[in-house]
């Protein structure tokens, strides 16, 4: 049986909560409420580079800096194990929202820790040393700093973390002016907003890409060999930076103990054959036009004004009790999780939940693939319930809850039996002895050798 009939056979109940879904609606009053167009933290620590890769998003990226980044985004990926094994995790991937300083920027923090926000970092150097902080990686100290302004759970002890050449370099940042941080955001926020307006980016500061492959720069469009060199002192009023040994060699030590061969995430095993082609180096076609199209902007900015009226709600979860939760982990699975408070009035009614923009015009029935993420991020926990969290533009943003209980032993044994699967099929080469991709994904594959394809060509 595949895995995603699988759960559905171990859903137990499967409700509609209307209480979350008042809450929600009375919270963010979204029916009437035009959704912001959110900025990026990563547009303000580089506003040049915000301004035109929006004014001319068909220049791609160099090679070698696109290989850079995707090399980069795997690293990120296999940190995931390593921070989890540290005390206090409580997330990977966290979204958070300047909706507390009154401004439409979003970001997503690579862990937290409690309440304590890391931003990790790969570099290619031979050293990293305290005074590199504020010069070399000012940026990279300066994006910790804005996303520690944005944590509602706000803490004064943050993480700058540096990967570089399998070693590791751990600074502690105490933010002691938080007032100063949020001006400085303000600042740059309107010096964006103010230049998409009317063309003026003279008072902008030189890109931090400057000299190190910009694909602006190549093609002549930017002035930047013109613009001001940025100034980082502010940042010396606002926070102490210093070497946290301890973090430094726990981190260094769960890394040489070794991680496992096969390190999956949660969508892995509801696209296995995706995942086998990806990690067996499959070459991908090339794609139709490398824009990505304006829904998934409008999407985004949708699912982040939800999240952060979540997190400013009754509903909101802190770090402490996701960290709590996170101490279980019966699965050896990757993933972002989110957590909601399903009942004010009992503390134990925490659940993980799922947010899910949908364009359907109908409610009755969502995809298959929704709740066997739910049950993935129930069964890695332990927990035999969760809520999908669904908002429906194309209705009047109506929101509907779903409330879904799982026979989650059930739901343990399947991904343990698809994940002996997946790591059979890598070692082997048979990919055909793993479930087929979903439809949907079938048709927007990019892999040259989609086996799922192969299988329906051949009239499996």
């Amino acid at each position: 049986m595949s895995f995603l009939r699988e759960v559905k056979y171990s859903i137990l109940s499967d409700t509609e909560n209307t209480y979350i879904s008042r809450v929600l609606e009375d919270r963010i009053k979204i029916k009437n409420f035009d959704i912001p167009e959110y900025l990026y933290v990563t547009d303000l620590i580089n506003p040049v580079r915000s301004y035109f890769t929006r004014k001319y998003p068909e220049i791609p990226l160099p090679e070698n800096v696109e290989a850079r980044m995707k090399n980069g985004e795997e690293i990120h990926f296999l940190a995931r194990q390593w921070f989890e094994q540290l005390p206090g995790f409580s997330g990977s991937e966290v979204i958070l929202t300047g909706a507390d300083i009154g401004l439409n920027v979003v970001g997503r923090a690579d862990f937290m820790l409690y309440n304590s926000i890391v931003e990790f970092k790969t570099k290619h150097v031979d050293m990293i040393d305290l005074e590199s902080i504020y010069s070399v990686y000012s940026s990279d100290l300066e994006q910790l700093l804005f996303y520690a302004a944005m944590n509602k759970n706000f803490t004064e002890d943050n993480y700058l973390v540096f990967f570089s050449d399998e070693k590791f370099y751990v600074y502690k940042v105490s933010v002691h002016d938080r007032a100063i941080i949020e001006d400085e955001m303000v600042y740059r926020f309107s010096l964006i907003t103010r230049a998409m307006e009317n063309g003026d980016i003279g008072d902008f500061p030189r890109c931090s890409y400057f000299g190190y492959g910009c694909q602006f720069s190549e093609a002549q469009v930017c002035p930047c060999h013109s613009l001001r060199h940025s100034d980082s002192s502010w940042i010396s009023n606002v926070a102490k930076v210093e070497e946290d040994y301890g973090m430094e060699s726990r981190l260094q030590e769960i890394y040489e103990h070794g991680k496992s061969t096969i390190d999956l995430r949660f969508y892995d095993l509801i696209y296995q054959r995706k995942y086998y082609h990806k990690i067996t180096g499959d070459s991908r076609n090339a794609g139709s036009s490398g824009q990505i199209p304006d829904s998934y902007y409008e999407k985004n900015n949708i699912k982040f004004f939800v999240l952060g009226s979540i997190d400013s709600s009754i509903l909101n979860v802190s770090g402490t009790e996701k960290a709590n939760i996170n101490k279980v982990s019966t699965l050896p699975l990757y993933g972002d999780d989110r957590y909601i408070i399903k009942n004010i009035y009992d503390e134990n009614t925490i659940v993980p939940y799922l947010l899910k923009i949908n364009n359907s015009k109908y409610t009755n029935n969502i995809p298959d693939t929704y709740y066997s993420e739910l049950a993935i991020t129930c069964a890695r926990r332990n927990i035999k319930e969760g809520l999908i969290v669904v908002v429906y533009p194309k209705l009047e943003k109506t929101i509907k809850v779903h409330e879904v209980k799982f026979d989650i032993d059930r739901i343990i044994s399947a991904c343990r039996t698809s994940i002996e699967n997946i790591e059979t099929a890598v070692a082997r080469k048979t990919p055909e002895i793993l479930d087929m991709c979903p439809e949907f994904a079938i048709k927007s594959c990019d892999f040259a050798s989609c086996s799922c394809r192969r299988e329906i060509i051949k009239g499996r």
